[in-house]
């Protein structure tokens, strides 16, 4: 069986939502089993029987304070609980082959938040991604870390944050676990320690990592995380998801034969599913 466990369901940026939405609505509606059920059907045509719907925390008015900035704040539009009532319906109502996600974003001076968003709701699965270091982007254009910070230091910043989200306990899974390469930014070998450091940090929490095809679809085209570190990831015994990232329904498990290779090349025979945020391991097909 294959799975993706990381999609969203419009693309980031109002004007850009704006664009396409009247695809969503000729569907039924953003959170319809319609709109749903586009995901699944795209899925189910690469060889997809599971999908999980991960929208972007920043996406929840619940979340709209948590990061002082413009964009983040505009990107705040969906009420958390019609989110969660939705995907629940579409799984237990129309029969969707769909679980519950949400891709929260790690913000250390929120971690009280962030526990409390979580909590007493019916989630599946929850990805952690690191986004941001303070007010600084590590992917997003407008905001860029790379012009306040060298290289070395975005790298260095961004695995403190991954050790320390996946050290929280919080985080079913860690999203694209090399993100600062999205422009080009490699890490240097100078900091070979702190990456060894992260991966046994990630390997003792217990959390998995996402071998993601997002990457692919970037200007850095590669995977999420690049062979060598997965394979890395395997022989420290990191237990793994697949994803694509997909923000529209055509994107659903998209470049999966690249990815399905890689993990196979690193190792892994099996891939992690999730229910009520409980794993379990499946062959991969």
């Amino acid at each position: 069986m294959l799975t993706d466990y990381h999609l969203h369901l419009s693309p980031d940026g109002p004007q850009a939502r704006h664009e396409v939405a009247s695809t969503w609505r000729d569907a039924g509606g953003l959170l319809s089993p319609g709109w749903i059920g586009r995901y699944v059907a795209r899925g189910a045509a690469r060889a997809v029987g599971e999908i999980a719907i991960t929208e972007h925390v920043h996406r929840f008015v619940e979340a709209r304070d948590w990061l002082d900035n413009p964009w983040w704040r505009a990107e705040s539009e969906l009420e958390l609980d019609a989110y969660c009532d939705a995907l629940v319906a579409a799984r237990e109502e129309a029969g969707l082959p769909v679980l519950l996600g949400i891709e929260m974003d790690w913000l250390s001076h929120r971690r009280d938040d962030i526990a409390a968003l979580l909590a007493d709701r019916p989630f599946d699965i929850v990805l952690g991604s690191v986004h941001w270091l303070g007010d600084l982007a590590v992917d997003h254009p407008d905001y860029p870390a790379w012009d306040r910070l060298a290289a070395n230091e975005v790298w260095s910043a961004y695995l403190a944050q991954l050790r320390a989200a996946a050290a929280s306990g919080l985080f079913d899974v860690l999203a694209h676990p090399d993100l600062p390469k999205v422009f080009g930014h490699r890490m240097s070998d100078s900091l070979e320690g702190d990456l060894t450091d992260t991966v046994e940090v990630i390997a003792e929490s217990g959390v998995a990592i996402e071998c993601s095809s997002a990457g692919l679809r970037k200007r850095i085209r590669e995977l999420y995380p690049d062979p060598d570190l997965l394979g890395r990831f395997r022989r420290a015994g990191v237990p793994v998801t697949l994803s694509s990232d997909a923000h529209a329904p055509e994107d659903v498990a998209r470049d999966y034969p690249t990815a399905v290779a890689a993990l196979r090349g690193a190792g892994y025979e099996t891939i992690t599913r999730f229910r009520a945020r409980v794993p379990s391991q499946e062959p991969i097909a």
